[in-house]
């Protein structure tokens, strides 16, 4: 099945456009703010029109909680509200894609990262060339040879492709699964996620680097500076739970 399929961050390209929007909002004869729908919708066509992919599919994060929030209930717990204007416009977005003959993925329990990570490591098994079109930082960890990330562009900037070179080298590290290590340690103050506390990207990237994984790390505590052993330790009872939470999955079935 040659050819290349474009996965979306559904959520993702909703709040790009929500806060794009946010200062100067379309507003129809009727009253209503399309700018969610007229700005998302602009993004696809742009897409489509720019990269001609074979496939393309959109994914959406279901309405109430997944498996992180069971598993931790402070998962993204710190987050303000859900802006109604991004939540009314879920639906309509939904029946637009299906107007445009785009599949739409939404899986019960699971985030988008999740669909759109198991269906990114099939679709490239069976031979596709696989873009995933998000600005997250965590979908770093499933780039591979056949697998990029597209970093949707910024203030008119051009989109940004991402692939096994531009990772490794952005955080110094060896593999892009490495990623999962380096989210375990930093952690994620937007999905409310605990890291090793005082330990940033760039020392998380060489200890990363240096050992391999967080598990080689806790066994190399002594070769540690003593801050770095002391912050290591101070995080150990939470550090799998961490790993486990930025984890991508890639075997839904």
């Amino acid at each position: 099945m040659p050819g290349k399929i474009f996965f979306i961050d559904g959520h993702a390209l909703i709040f790009k456009m929500y806060y794009a929007f946010l200062r100067r909002p379309m507003i129809n004869s009727k009253g209503a703010d399309m700018s969610i729908l007229y700005g998302f919708t602009k993004y696809i066509l742009e897409l489509l029109g720019r990269e001609k992919p074979d496939y393309i599919a959109v994914a959406f994060d279901p309405p109430g909680g997944t498996f992180r929030n069971k598993m931790y209930p402070e998962y993204k717990a710190n987050r303000k509200e859900t802006p109604q204007l991004v939540i009314d416009s879920l639906e309509p977005l939904m029946e637009l894609c299906k107007a445009m003959n785009i599949t739409t993925l939404m899986l019960k329990g699971f985030e988008a990262d999740d669909v759109i990570g198991s269906m990114a490591k099939r679709c490239a098994g069976e031979g596709l060339d696989v873009y995933m079109v998000t600005p997250d930082k965590d979908y770093g960890q499933l780039i591979e040879p056949h697998i990029w990330q597209y970093k949707p562009g910024k203030a008119g900037n051009d989109n940004e492709i991402i692939g096994v070179k531009e990772i490794c080298d952005k955080y110094g590290i060896k593999t892009p699964s490495q990623v999962i290590d380096m989210l375990t340690i930093c952690g994620d103050t937007a999905d409310n996620v605990p890291g090793v506390k005082g330990v940033g990207e760039v020392g998380a990237g060489k200890l990363v680097a240096k050992y391999g994984s967080v598990e080689e790390i806790y066994k190399h505590l002594d070769e540690l500076t003593p801050r770095q052993k002391s912050q290591f330790e101070e995080a150990k009872d939470h550090i799998g739970l961490s790993h486990e939470l930025v984890t991508i999955k890639t075997d839904i079935p």
